[in-house]
């Protein structure tokens, strides 16, 4: 049973549908269609097929891509599993929101060489992430 100060006490939420997870999923999908249509773009504009061709542009835009696919699926994970758990709805949408400006600003930052911007966005996700897990241990703990 989910305890502690963060989980809403003697109440797991055992249905579906996760509400706040969804919109959080739901930004974060549409998100991961503009990076991709970026790099569609690029790759018909660039007549490369595979792999970056050499091309540091479509290189950049395939990290952005790479980058957000390698962090994303895991912190929406967590962040359903958290939510399922009934994890206070003002956390999860903390956690959800700061996952989404992270990886705006990431995104942002590295298209546009601002490497304060892509620090941010790495650091926040790095710390989405870490809350994430340690309150999904405390779960079981």
């Amino acid at each position: 049973m989910a305890k502690g100060k963060f989980f809403n006490r003697g109440r797991i939420m055992n249905h579906f549908p996760l509400p706040i997870t969804t919109v959080i999923t739901g930004l974060l999908a549409l998100t991961l269609v503009g990076i991709s249509v970026r790099v569609t773009m690029l790759r018909a504009a660039k007549g490369i097929s595979m792999f970056d061709g050499g091309d540091k542009q479509l290189g950049q835009a395939m990290r952005v891509q790479g980058n957000f696919i390698e962090y994303v699926p895991m912190a929406l994970l967590l962040l359903a599993l958290l939510e399922w758990m009934g994890t206070k709805p003002w956390l999860i949408y903390s956690l959800g929101i700061a996952l989404v400006v992270a990886r705006a600003s990431h995104a942002w930052g590295l298209y546009s060489n601002v490497f304060k911007a892509r620090a941010f966005g790495s650091s926040v996700t790095w710390l989405v992430l870490a809350i994430e897990g340690l309150m999904a241990l405390s779960v079981v703990a």
